[in-house]
Parts: C-alpha cells; structure tokens; sequence
C-alpha cells in the first residue's frame, strides 16, 4: 500500500505534490491506512479530500489484485478450508447448528463454499438480481458489501466496476440501504450461543462492529451472553482481552481439550494443562510464543475437532456426503 501512495503522488506531481510532506511523516509501515484515509477525508483541504477518494480507489485495486492472484494460484482450493468448516455441521457426531455467518471481506470465497457444501447458494438477506437463494440457504451476510454487487437500483450479483462496498475508514457509513437492512439482520443473528471470531483482530477502527457484538451480547437479560472464542492466534485473543474486556473473548488456550493441549506444546515437556491454572507470568509466555508462530489456526483448530470426533465416535462420525471435513484427518 505505501508503494500505491508513493505511485499516486508521483503521477501527478503538480497536484498531490504538496501531500508528499505529510506522507513522509505520518506514513510507515506501521501506519493504519484506515487511519490516513480518515483524516485526509475529512480535511478542509480540496486536495486532500481528493487524494482520500484516490486511496480508496488503490486500496480496492490491491484487494483486487490479491484476490485474483489467489484464485490463479489456488483454484478451487481458495475455499477448501471454508468447506471443511461448513461440511463439519452436516458430521452426524456434530451436534451444533450453523445460525448463519458474518464477513467482513468483500470477495466471494465464503459463497462458493456454502454452494458446493450445501449445494444452495447463499442468502444475502436481500434482494439481488442474478441470485435466487432457497428458503434453506446458510445466511451470509456482508456487512462491508461486496466486490461482486453493483453499486446501483436494483442491486446485482455481477462483476462490476463499481461495487458496492464500504470502503476503508475509521467511519463506516452504512446508513443507507442495504447496509442498514444487513446490520439489521446481523442483530438478530447474533441471539445465538456462540460467536466464532476467525481471522478478524477487532482493531479500533470496527468501533460498529465492536459495538454490535456487546449489544447483543447483553441483549436478553434473562440468559447469559452468548460466549465468544477467537479461532486465530492466541497472542491476538490475549490482546482482544486486554483491549475489550467487556466482550469476554476466550483464546484457543481456553478451549477444552485443544488449550490443554496448546498449553503443553508450548509450555515445552509441561503436562496438560488448564490455561486458567497457570500463573499470570506462564500465561505472558505463551503469548509471546505464539505471537512469533507462523501458523493457520483456523485449519489447526478444524484438524482437532476432526480428529476429536473421530477417536471418540469412529471415522464414521465425520463422514458427510461432500466428505470436506473427513478430509481433514488426511492432512
């Protein structure tokens, strides 16, 4: 993304040239992009409001990019591990029911999971022309749109030029149809039992988000909230709690039977044991450990449940017409 700023600038020298001071010194690699956006967005400065619309148009090209370089590479296998997920909820020994899911992403890897898993396509919550979900489709609702919606009356289900999309920012404007009808119906899909966090960190900038889950969360209170696990690294889970405590968020360390075993794999020759038994100086450890670990947690995670299964009920527990999870014990 620095490389797209630097390309901006210097195609046109006479008009952003005066923006390349500010570049210099607010733009790192640790800078959030979100963030410069924003505040150039909301700038008095004519020039700045416009460069803030040409850096969301360079940030959708490199998601773009990124996502056809992934389908050249992978094919099919794009959404491999979404269909493992999706196929453990038709398992017999899978006792769970999948009350729908949420993204964040704009592309459409999660979809064609639901459709080769399912064999339905998904139901947006919404009426798209070119797609015809059935009464029984798994819910998937795009809370940032999608790459593949045109940005028009009616809405379509097509490659686009412009889509319909919110696009990066500090402020999510999602007042207007169909994100105010989508976060709607997100609210009524989050009365569930659990919510499960894959790969999404919950920065500062999804203050909408953040504030929909503890709403909802709290929402009925004749029962408990819902609990939340975050399927991704356990160093990100730790931060999560120290940054929203108020969510409750629990890491793959406080799943029973992995966490115990997380804990020993990493403790090093250390027994199993319960993340709750360790002492706050262990648990600081750990999350340094797991903080340098280049690992696919979601397939990690995927991989125990499949084996779990499977040694406690037979193989013939984790079979299922696609066969998508079985496949699992293969890796």
């Amino acid at each position: 993304m620095r490389m797209k700023l630097r390309a901006l600038v210097d195609a046109d020298v006479d008009q952003y040239g005066p923006v390349t001071d500010l570049l210099n010194a607010v733009v790192t690699d640790q800078t959030d992009a979100e963030h410069v956006i924003t505040f150039l967005a909301e700038s008095p400065s004519s020039v700045h409001r416009k460069f803030a619309a040409e850096l969301r148009s360079a940030f959708e090209d490199v998601l773009k990019d990124r996502l056809v370089a992934t389908e050249r590479e992978l094919g099919p296998d794009r959404f491999r591990l979404y269909s493992a997920f999706l196929d453990m909820y038709n398992a017999p020994c899978h006792t769970e029911e999948l009350r729908g899911l949420l993204t964040l992403n704009y592309d459409d890897f999660l979809d064609a999971a639901i459709d080769h898993v399912f064999d339905v396509p998904a139901d947006y919550g919404l009426e798209l022309h070119g797609h015809t979900p059935q009464k029984d489709g798994v819910p998937l609702l795009k809370l940032h749109g999608s790459f593949d919606w045109t940005d028009t009356w009616p809405v379509y289900v097509e490659q686009t030029e412009t889509p319909l999309w919110i696009p990066p920012g500090i402020q999510k404007r999602k007042d207007r149809y169909p994100f105010n009808a989508v976060w709607g119906l997100a609210r009524e899909l989050l009365d569930c039992d659990v919510l499960r966090i894959v790969g999404c960190r919950l920065s500062s900038n999804d203050w909408d988000l953040l504030s929909l889950i503890f709403n909802t969360r709290h929402a009925h209170v004749a029962q408990a909230p819902y609990r939340i696990e975050v399927i991704d690294s356990p160093a990100s889970a730790i931060q999560m709690q120290a940054d929203y405590p108020y969510l409750e968020v629990r890491s793959l360390f406080e799943i029973n039977g992995l966490g115990e075993e997380l804990v020993a794999e990493y403790q090093e020759d250390s027994p199993p044991r319960p993340y709750a038994a360790l002492t706050d100086d262990e648990k600081a450890q750990l999350a340094a450990k797991t903080a340098k670990v280049e690992e696919n947690w979601f397939l990690l995670w995927l991989h125990h449940l499949a084996e779990d299964y499977s040694s406690e009920f037979g193989q013939a527990s984790v079979e299922t017409p696609k066969g998508e999870f079985k496949r699992l014990l293969e890796i």
